[in-house]
């Protein structure tokens, strides 16, 4: 995980605990669906609450900047892979 990474998400979000519902496009989801998985915890990173059980799901900020750095290195990939191929 880089630092940058994470620092642009506190920088979008104001905070280092991000709503589930604010964040779940980078999961290619919509809320509903983000929620539903989030109850069976099947998304592709962990989440919790804090408070009750009506309380919102949240995502800790390093956690989704090492899932979406995990996404981009898994991309450069694959790209390079192509480049080599043509």
């Amino acid at each position: 995980m880089t630092t940058t990474t994470v620092f642009l998400l506190l920088a979008e979000f104001g905070t280092g605990h991000i709503p589930l519902e604010k964040c779940c496009q980078h999961f290619g989801m919509k809320p509903e669906e983000a929620n539903k998985r989030a109850a069976r915890q099947s998304l592709p990173v962990p989440v919790f609450r804090l408070g009750s059980q009506k309380s919102p799901w949240l995502v800790a900020a390093d956690v989704l900047a090492a899932y979406i750095d995990g996404q981009r290195d898994e991309a450069t990939k694959q790209w390079r892979k192509l480049q080599r191929a043509s």
